[in-house]
């Protein structure tokens, strides 16, 4: 159920995010969030911290992103989409790099307990 979840979110949140999407408010340093450092070709670093609150939270960043980093020091899963279809998921405690395998935008992600049906 999580899966289908999350792609009926992620398919919902694409239809309606726009890369220039205004940037979200800074995150209370009491809330548990996720940070996520999205690397493109040229090894440019973008970091990018994401609420644990059911929150979609776009990147607002354009470029082409051939890496990610992961530290989901937070209690909850979470899962990030690209415009080519990557989905990105992490569970609580993961501290990994991955591939991003076509390079393309991500463009954003979202954090929180999901619930089962």
């Amino acid at each position: 159920m999580f899966t289908r979840s999350l792609a009926a979110l992620s398919l919902a949140a694409l239809a309606t995010t726009a890369l220039a999407a205004p940037t979200p408010t800074p995150i209370p340093a009491s809330e548990p969030a996720v940070t996520i450092t999205l690397v493109d070709a040229t090894q440019h670093r973008y970091p990018i911290t994401i609420p644990s609150t059911q929150t979609w939270t776009p990147t607002n960043i354009a470029e082409s992103i051939s890496h990610v980093h992961i530290e989901n020091t937070g209690y909850v899963p979470c899962a990030f989409f690209g415009v080519d279809g990557a989905v990105i998921v992490s569970f609580p405690g993961d501290v990994k790099g991955l591939d991003v395998g076509a390079p393309q935008t991500i463009v954003g992600g979202i954090c929180g307990p999901f619930k089962r049906d």
